[in-house]
């Protein structure tokens, strides 16, 4: 019994595909010199890049190594394997100084009954000069939300909406 698959190509495409598939086409270092050239150094870059992570994994081990044998020469009542692995933040760039979020945000706030972070993000932007990068804006307006959050948390903003469109404002006697 021969099963009839709905989604299955008709015979026609389906040799045209073979044939696509099957047409042996090499391009060669000669047909695209400076394409081949340009992967050819990246392709390099990056296995360096790996070879440099692989000798700090390797050194970080035998740190952990050292730390774990310290432990159990002072009788530590936990094993090393026992402690969880710490999760590591990224450094932070430093677009802004300590306290400079918040005090960003609450002079907004008591400029305008509410803000967005998005609107934080361009003033901010604008004031340290830095253009229209998309990825500093994006960075700007998680970071905004994230201390938006945080104040929220803290009694000082509560959220209107949700979403994109998602606004702050002061919470009475917030500040």
């Amino acid at each position: 019994m021969a099963l009839d698959w709905p989604n299955r190509p008709s015979a026609p495409e389906e040799q045209s595909v073979v044939r696509l598939l099957a047409a042996e086409r090499s391009m060669t270092k000669d047909e695209h010199p400076i394409a081949v050239a340009a992967l050819s150094r990246k392709r390099a870059e990056i296995a360096g890049m790996i070879l440099d992570l692989e000798k700090q994994i390797v050194a970080h081990r035998a740190d952990l190594l050292h730390i774990d044998n310290a432990m159990r020469l002072l009788n530590s009542p936990i094993p090393g394997e026992a402690i969880p692995a710490k999760r590591v933040r990224p450094r932070q760039q430093g677009y802004f100084v300590h306290g400079e979020l918040s005090r960003r945000i609450f002079d907004a706030l008591r400029q305008h009954e509410t803000v967005s972070a998005a609107e934080l993000a361009e003033v901010a932007m604008r004031d340290k000069g830095l253009g229209d990068d998309k990825d500093i804006r994006a960075l700007f307006w998680r970071r905004f939300l994230v201390r938006l959050d945080q104040m929220a948390t803290r009694g000082n903003v509560e959220r209107i909406g949700s979403g994109q469109g998602v606004r702050w404002r002061l919470r009475a006697g917030g500040c």
